[in-house]
């Protein structure tokens, strides 16, 4: 599985959403994925799974789970399929389901083709990005490898895995690392990928529409004030003033302006190009009273879509960028000059000039 994504998709669980969830695996090279993989399909309750990879020696799965193979399928023993992409990860759908498309290493391109490709979106929902971080080794790659950089930037959940070969020094420094480059997702430690189904698969977290409850993490709101440097309209976030890849949370509890948030957007993603990550966020905007769940990965945005409740009933605009060399005071100063302006209100109690 080199450094590469396994999307790994529950297809017998579809919830009030038709269509079928896929859980994008990725993570640096000895970071853990395989073994997470076959703990999740040897479990007795993982119903029926197809995973995808790009060879089927790179992922090794257990010979005790196989029933059948040939040339490009795995039938195992418990129902799943396992499905050679030989290189090209949306070639391994097109065999399951469709016959079309493109993947790397790099976990964007597929993000984003779920919000071009039409039929690919009337036909799966991408469920959730995990990257697997080796705690042992973690801080070495990313200092060597922008890859792996961009892998943690871009997960909507982060495994750390491998526990039990750090010491508590090792663990805070490992932890710390990965959190400058994207402290508010959501976060599991494990050791020998020993994570229970439910905290893998049908988690609603890319984009969440289906699970109210995961609005929050999705977004950072649940996190306590002191992770994410909130300090009430406009707070910096002081995981940003580090070069390199980082994150900027923008906030107010002053409605927003629709036309000049999209323009600030849409500036933003012209000018950083590629070095744009990850955009997500809940707004409130103008004479709109439900939250709207506004996101894009790079330069693709998706359509925008209600939440039914805010976090903690806390009613307040929370926008989470990750990127490349962001500088946070400019992306600051140019969010506040998408706050609605208020609107002037003649009170006839107090006469007219």
């Amino acid at each position: 599985m080199r450094t590469g994504e396994a999307p790994v998709t529950r297809i017998d669980d579809r919830s009030v959403d038709e269509r079928i969830p896929i859980t994008l695996l990725t993570g640096f090279l000895g970071a853990g994925k395989t073994t997470l993989v076959n703990r999740l399909l040897s479990a007795p309750d993982a119903g029926k799974i197809a995973v995808i990879v790009n060879e089927f020696g790179e992922i090794g799965i257990d010979g005790d789970l196989i029933a059948r193979a040939n040339e490009d399928m795995l039938e195992l023993t418990n129902g799943c399929i396992c499905c050679a992409a030989q290189g090209d990860l949306m070639d391994g759908l097109n065999r399951l389901f469709l016959r079309k498309t493109t993947g790397i290493a790099d976990p964007s391109p597929l993000a984003r083709l779920f919000y071009t490709d039409m039929k690919l979106d009337l036909t799966f929902r991408l469920d959730a990005v995990l990257t697997v971080v080796d705690l042992k080794h973690v801080i070495g790659q990313i200092a060597r490898s922008p890859e792996a950089e961009k892998q943690i930037a871009i997960a909507d959940k982060l495994i750390f895995n491998k526990r039990d070969l750090v010491d508590d020094a090792e663990f805070a420094d490992a932890v710390a690392a990965v959190e400058r480059l994207n402290p508010f997702s959501v976060k599991e430690v494990t050791t020998h990928g020993a994570l229970p189904i439910d905290r893998l698969l049908d988690l609603d977290l890319f984009e969440p529409k289906r699970r109210d409850d995961m609005v929050g993490a999705w977004i950072g709101a649940d996190q306590p004030a002191s992770a994410s440097g909130e300090a009430g309209d406009h707070a910096h976030d002081d995981h940003v003033h580090t070069p390199g890849v980082g994150a900027v949370c923008l906030q107010s509890r002053e409605p927003l302006e629709w036309n000049a948030l999209l323009r600030f957007f849409l500036d933003l993603a012209q000018e950083k190009g590629e070095n744009l990550f990850r955009v997500k966020g809940m707004v409130h905007f103008q004479n709109v009273e439900k939250p709207v769940i506004f996101q894009g990965v790079q330069a693709t945005f998706s359509p925008p879509t209600y939440a039914e409740s805010w976090p903690r009933g806390e009613v307040e605009t929370r926008i989470v960028v990750i990127g490349r060399d962001l500088d946070a005071a400019e992306m600051q100063a140019r969010f506040a000059a998408c706050i609605a302006r208020r609107e002037t209100v003649l009170d006839r109690g107090l006469g007219a000039i």
